[in-house]
């Protein structure tokens, strides 16, 4: 049988995986990663500049002043690791410390809460005083210019603009042995939670990025999901917090407070009436985010 013969679409079969209790059979967030992932990637495909960025950072630094200059492209770890390399010395590796898996098998639909700093699996060259959180996913809306003889590792394009255009937080399904109010109940706590996790995540894109005014964001639980757009002046609070460790910061004689997102109602990506519903919602999401693209090119 060839292997696209009486398969349905990728999503359907990602949906299922994700469901299964043979595969995911603690209910996992994780095997919800390969349904969004391709929706987003299905959703942007059209879209040349717009890239797909799973397990995103965004992070603050108190003094940054490390700009990459107008003739050079490389990282400045990456230019100390090919000195050194050069001189014969040998490199040096830092290992991050990984906690030890000691933690009893869970069964059912119970999962391990891990902090977003307590495990990475990425390769990372860390900046003093930084303070980070890890995106889902994130679309990014970037701006190249061709760079003919120069950096072919580059491919001939030098990227000269990045702007955050979409987050998307992803939590794990509610209990599959509920039904009917207590399984809408538990979805919606689900959304919650992304929702939280989304403002926050939204207040170190306003306080990375001061020329942003507004991100969008989509809250996940399995299938289901939920739409906003965050404005800098909703998140004011959530922005004084993370700031508020920063030696450099000086608070405002004003109090601030958060206001909340206009989040659209849960829908379903694949369900039976919602489908129709959700693809025109996503295709409003990639027409917003191809406008900003086109302000920020016509800026330039």
């Amino acid at each position: 049988m060839a292997p696209d013969q009486l398969l349905p679409r990728k999503t359907r079969l990602e949906t299922s995986y994700a469901f299964s209790r043979t595969f995911n059979s603690r209910n996992m967030e994780y095997y919800w990663y390969p349904l969004w992932c391709q929706t987003l990637l299905d959703l942007v495909a059209g879209v040349p500049n717009l890239i797909v960025a799973p397990q995103f950072p965004v992070w603050i630094v108190e003094h940054n002043d490390q700009l990459e200059g107008a003739d050079d492209g490389d990282d400045p770890a990456e230019v100390e690791e090919l000195e050194r390399t050069a001189q014969g010395e040998k490199a040096v590796v830092r290992g991050m410390q990984v906690p030890g898996n000691n933690v009893e098998e869970e069964f059912g639909d119970y999962e391990p809460e891990v902090g977003v700093g307590d495990i990475s699996f990425a390769s990372t060259v860390p900046e003093k005083a930084a303070k980070s959180v890890l995106v889902d996913f994130a679309v990014v809306g970037l701006t190249a210019v061709p760079q003919s003889g120069e950096k072919l590792r580059y491919g001939g394009w030098r990227i000269t603009a990045a702007t955050s255009c979409l987050l998307v937080e992803v939590k794990r399904f509610a209990s599959r042995s509920l039904k009917d109010d207590e399984l809408d109940a538990d979805i919606k706590g689900h959304i919650a939670e992304a929702r939280l996790d989304l403002v926050v995540q939204a207040g170190y894109i306003f306080l990375q990025d001061e020329t942003k005014d507004s991100i969008m964001v989509i809250a996940a639980a399995g299938p289901y999901w939920s739409g906003a757009t965050i404005h800098r002046s909703e998140v004011k609070f959530t922005m004084d917090i993370l700031s508020s460790n920063d030696p450099s910061y000086r608070p405002p004689g004003e109090q601030f407070s958060d206001r909340e997102p206009k989040w659209n109602k849960i829908i379903r990506l694949d369900g039976t009436s919602s489908t129709a519903a959700s693809e025109a919602r996503l295709r409003t999401i990639c027409k917003k985010m191809r406008e900003i693209g086109d302000q920020k090119t016509n800026a330039k």
